[in-house]
């Protein structure tokens, strides 16, 4: 006997649930809020903090702190981060208290216990050729009475000009010049018995910096 074929019926169209496309695009919107708030939470910087007390003259180096990261916002450039960390080392200019997060302010380099900064007056404005960062040698003419001064002598060798200090009733081309200079510690009390004797000041240049 022949066989009958059946008409195949139609293939039957799959249709989704609008509460499963809702439903998936909630996930997917709720999977893209939460790597927004990490990727917001990651925002921080990288910058040192004190593991334990560290002392006024004390040298670290990257090795003696440890890392944090941390969102600090508009003061960032408050805190020592690892791209300002010289390789020598810090020096630490005041008491950083443990788990602290170090300052920029509260380090210096390792000039700092032997040198320090201090303004004076000289008698003489500098030479046109002399620009911050050359290296001047101070001398003092001692002030013996009313208008007469001794013969000059070095009282610090080796000073570098920090910059000209602008001062009301002082300009260009007057007869005296008010300038901080970075100097050796040892030569401090020299120069501010100097300064309290009236002392004629002028600095000579040791060396020009290029470009000066």
């Amino acid at each position: 006997m022949a066989s009958i074929d059946r008409p195949t019926s139609p293939a039957r169209r799959r249709v989704i649930d609008p509460r499963l496309a809702i439903g998936i695009a909630l996930v997917i919107g709720s999977i893209a809020a939460v790597v927004g708030i990490v990727a917001v939470g990651d925002e921080g910087i990288e910058v040192y903090a004190a593991p334990t007390l560290l002392t006024v003259g004390e040298k670290v180096t990257a090795d003696d702190l440890e890392l944090r990261r941390v969102a600090l916002g508009a003061d960032a450039g408050a805190y020592l981060a690892v791209a300002d960390m010289p390789e020598e080392g810090v020096i630490i200019s005041r008491t950083i208290g443990v788990g602290e997060l170090v300052p920029r302010a509260a380090i210096g380099d390792e000039r700092g216990p032997r040198s320090t900064t201090i303004v004076v007056v000289l008698t003489a404005p500098l030479g046109a050729t002399v620009s911050e960062g050359d290296t001047l040698d101070l001398w003092s003419s001692p002030q013996e009475e009313a208008g007469r001064f001794g013969a000059p002598t070095v009282i610090t060798s080796g000073a570098q000009l920090v910059r000209e200090v602008a001062e009301d009733g002082i300009v260009a081309g007057s007869e005296a010049a008010r300038v901080e200079l970075l100097v050796p510690r040892r030569d401090v009390a020299r120069i501010l018995f100097a300064l309290a004797n009236g002392d004629a000041l002028a600095a000579v240049p040791t060396a020009l910096a290029i470009g000066g």
